[in-house]
Formats: C-alpha cells, structure tokens, sequence
C-alpha cells in the first residue's frame, strides 16, 4: 500500500508538472528594425541613421508570455556605434532616482514605449501596464540604458534595463545585450512579462573629434547600403521556465531591414 501510495505521488505531480508545462507555451518572438538614413553613405562617410527597434513577445494561445533575460540584438556589421563620443550616464546616476541628474539630459539617445504584462504566465493577465521608454548613452559608449517609467497601475520610476554592447559574428558587427532585473520580473508574488518595446535611437549629430578632425556624428550610422538593399536583423530572447525550474527556451527572432 505504502508503495503504491508513493507511486501515486509521483504520477500526481509528474502530471501537474506537465499541466503547468502545456499551461505556459513556448512564446513567439518578432524583431523589426526600420531605419532611416540622412543622405547616401559613401566611401569614408558613413550616414546619419535612425534606428528603430521593435520587439514583440507573445503567447500563440493569448495568455500571459514566461519572463524573460536576457535578451540580445544584432546589429548589422554596415551599422556602427558612436557612443564613445557621446556624454553618458551610468546605471546608478539613474536607477530608482526620484529625477534624473541634469547631466544625464546630453545622454539621452532617444524615446520609446513599452508594456507589461502581471500575473501568472500560461494564465490570462491580471495587470496591463504602459511604460515609457528613454534610452541614455552608457559610460563610454559601452552600455545602453533603458529608463523605464510608468504611474498606473503600478508606479515605476526611472527603473534601467541596461544592455552591454559585445562582439557579434558572421554579418553581425556586434550585440547589444539587456538584462531585465530580477525585481523587474517579479512583483507582489506577480511574474512579470515585457511584451513589447518600441524604441526610436535619434539620428540627431553632434561634433566630435576623430582622428585629429572635427567630424559630425550621430549614435549610429551607415557605412554602406548592400546591392540587395536590406540588412539583416536577428534578436534572441531567453525565457524562464516559470511552469517549474529556471532555464527556459531560448528563442530566435531574424527578419530584414531596407536601406538606400
């Protein structure tokens, strides 16, 4: 009896674990990034460029998606980064701030929106929440910021989710990975989910020197439009298991950009 009792433990939880699993399906992932060029680059000039990401995350039934970090972009190896001329601000200078210091506003590489989802992934939102997006220039080019803020329902103010640039590979010139915090993904006995960001990197330019020479730049730029006249975009989000234990999917995200 004793045995056949332990045997019924086990398939009651084998099969609850396994309802949690079907309760939390893999979410899909879409990644855009249209941009906008000032002019026609050229040999030895790159041009300004307006950078747009775009991430979705979604369940395919329409519940709640698994949370999620990290999550890492590649950008096109035609795309470079001036961050290193550019003020910057570190994480600590913002996170949690009651306000931003003022040296941080010639930091601020561009604006976006966001939203979240609370509750109880696998399940139907509990919490929907708008959020608003300013994205800073790190230390030394190194990072990117993302100041997220919101009043209703939840107040969230000035919370960064930064990302660290790294090598890429391939035709990939490099990587930009964010980090969401952990209080960021869980609230109140909530999970939190971040389905969605949109956020536009200014094309302003500002004067730096290069080289010995003044030259005027912007956050990014491109050096050159291919013959197919696209570039390549790929975003690779890395999900919890929140049906049981840590280490969920990870999953990929690739599509195409044009330039001119």
């Amino acid at each position: 009896m004793r045995r056949l009792a332990v045997l019924v433990g086990v398939s009651a939880v084998f099969f609850a674990l396994v309802a949690l699993a079907l309760a939390s399906p893999t979410p899909t992932v879409t990644y855009n990034s249209p941009i906008k060029e000032k002019g026609t680059p050229k040999p030895g000039k790159p041009a300004p460029v307006q950078y747009d990401g775009i991430l979705d995350i979604k369940n395919p039934d329409g519940t709640q998606p698994a949370t999620g970090s990290p999550t890492t972009l590649y950008f096109a190896k035609q795309l470079s980064t001036n961050g290193k001329y550019f003020p910057g601000c570190s994480v600590k200078d913002i996170d949690g701030k009651t306000s931003v210091p003022a040296k941080c506003k010639k930091a601020v590489i561009g604006k976006g929106t966001a939203q979240s989802q609370a509750g109880s992934p696998g399940t139907a939102s509990i919490i929907n929440e708008p959020l608003t997006v300013t994205a800073y220039n790190g230390p030394k080019g190194k990072q990117l910021l993302l100041v997220l803020n919101a009043t209703s329902p939840v107040a969230v103010q000035n919370r960064v989710v930064p990302g660290t640039f790294g090598p890429g590979g391939g035709q990939f010139g490099y990587t930009l990975k964010f980090q969401v915090p952990p209080d960021l993904q869980q609230q109140l006995g909530l999970q939190i989910s971040l389905t969605h960001f949109d956020v536009v990197i200014s094309s302003k330019t500002i004067s730096a020197k290069i080289k010995g020479k003044k030259k005027k730049v912007s956050y990014m730029m491109l050096s050159k439009c291919p013959k197919s006249k696209t570039l390549p975009v790929k975003a690779v989000v890395n999900f919890n298991n929140d049906a049981a234990q840590p280490g969920g999917p990870a999953v990929t995200a690739t599509s195409t950009t044009t330039c001119k």
